[in-house]
């Protein structure tokens, strides 16, 4: 019996076909996500929903030799972004990614969208989050015609596929979109409300119901989850004693909590059991590495030295060689793109001498950068949680193609190491979520041990 899982990040789709009974891959497929949409506004991003449901369909279509034999269909998503649909499930607006920038735009009295919703309802919410963008809409008068219902693009592609009208939402995509009560698990409504919008446009729960429909061929597919939880999911042997650090895009550190707790700097997000994630989320990470990369690109361009292929394995050796000898790195800040808390915050380099101003220790001071953040965040967690770690599972191509990332890390937690067997963390998780959210296994638990070898 095969599962597929099926990740929707924001700069690619990835499709797996993978066995229930051990966890082998049997296939894997990926595209570019290519949906982004032009626009004359800096702020915006968005991007065109329609498009990346045709390339799930075409991952599909290249799976046809397996494709028989899946059962069930799991889906893990970009989190925070919201697209909106007509009562016949389709889209009328584009994506609005979690990197959307409206929610900083300012009203007439000086404050942003975000932090005057904030106001409003005492939610600590942030740009890019859906109900940030439902708000600055519905005091623009921008709502698009047609709207029914919001949901992420998870959900909308759950929908395409098993031709649902009625868009449902896991708790892990509904706390990421914004106002939603924790331990409790409900949208704050009343405060919705309150704050001038409209409740009739949020989705309803998937507490008890996990599975979408059925696809024209009878597969099962489940509602999405948040692809946070997913890589965790896809990437830990074991919820207890395992700190995760994702470096994709953004980067993240995650630890699983069977209780609900509450940190400073860390979000504490719902996990698909009941449980919960204490997630330190930075909005640097491989972004920060690419843009040193396209530093040195346009260095290269200047000099006229121009060469198509890419920069990351000469930078990647050239790091590891600035760890071998003693002359210390450059301190570099790597907030290029703010932070949650602080989104006009700006990255920084210290610490320059003669000795250290070269391409190697700058290379080697980003990447410590990036981990410093992340650091920073694992500070916070309460010793309860920190005291039985045992091990450092990371996920994420930022890491896992980078020798001297993944050296420092090391050193920084004094942690032993490990990879999920499959690099496309996210995608198992959404299928291993399949597993359990279809009845195959009656817990998580159950279906690790079954499903999820390390490296």
């Amino acid at each position: 019996m095969y599962l597929a899982g099926i990740d929707i990040g924001t700069t690619s789709i990835c499709l797996i076909v993978t066995s229930a009974e051990d966890g082998r891959v049997i296939r894997t497929v990926s595209t570019k996500n290519d949906a982004a949409l032009p626009s004359k506004e800096l702020w915006e991003r968005a991007q065109n929903a329609d498009r990346i449901v045709k390339h799930v369909q075409s991952l599909i279509e290249e799976c046809q030799d397996n494709w028989e034999d899946v059962r069930v269909i799991g889906i893990s998503c970009q989190m925070h972004g919201v697209l909106y649909v007509n009562q016949e499930g389709r889209a009328v607006s584009p994506l609005v990614t979690w990197q959307d920038g409206r929610g900083e735009l300012l009203l007439e009295s000086g404050r942003s969208y975000a932090s005057k919703l904030s106001e409003l309802t005492g939610y600590d919410l942030h740009t890019g989050y859906g109900l940030v963008t439902h708000f600055y809409l519905t005091m623009q008068g921008n709502l698009p015609n047609g709207a029914a219902k919001l949901c992420t693009i998870g959900d909308y592609v759950a929908m395409r596929l098993c031709d649902e009208k009625t868009p449902r939402i896991d708790s892990s995509n509904a706390a990421s979109i914004g106002l939603f009560t924790l331990p409790g698990r409900q949208f704050d409504k009343e405060k919705l409300i309150a704050a001038g919008m409209d409740a009739e446009f949020l989705p309803e729960l998937a507490h008890h119901h996990p599975i979408a429909g059925e696809t024209a061929d009878g597969k099962k597919v489940l509602w999405a989850i948040g692809d946070n939880q997913a890589s965790f999911l896809g990437a830990v042997p074991s919820f207890q004693g395992t700190l995760l650090v994702n470096i994709g895009t953004g980067s993240q550190v995650s630890i699983y909590s069977p209780a609900y707790i509450e940190c400073s700097h860390l979000e504490t997000r719902p996990f698909m059991d009941e449980g919960y994630l204490l997630v330190g989320a930075s909005l640097s990470g491989g972004k920060s590495y690419e843009l040193l990369e396209q530093f040195f690109r346009e260095v290269i361009s200047t000099f006229g030295l121009l060469d198509d292929r890419s920069l990351y394995e000469t930078m990647n050796r050239l790091a590891e060689e600035a760890l071998i000898d003693s002359v210390p790195p450059l301190k570099v800040g790597t907030q290029f793109y703010g932070t949650r808390e602080h989104p006009h915050r700006t990255g920084s380099i210290e610490g320059i001498g003669p000795n250290n101003f070269n391409p190697g220790k700058l290379i080697a001071g980003f990447l410590h950068g990036i981990l410093d953040e992340l650091d920073g965040f694992t500070k916070s967690l309460p010793a309860e949680l920190l005291g039985p770690l045992t091990r450092l599972a990371a996920s994420g191509n930022g890491i896992r193609k980078n020798g001297a990332m993944q050296q420092l890390a090391r050193t920084k937690w004094g942690l032993p190491l490990q990879f999920a067997r499959v690099k496309e963390e996210a995608a198992f998780g959404a299928a291993v979520h399949a597993a359990v959210g279809s009845g195959i296994y009656s817990d998580y638990a159950k279906a690790l041990h079954k499903m999820q070898k390390s490296d």
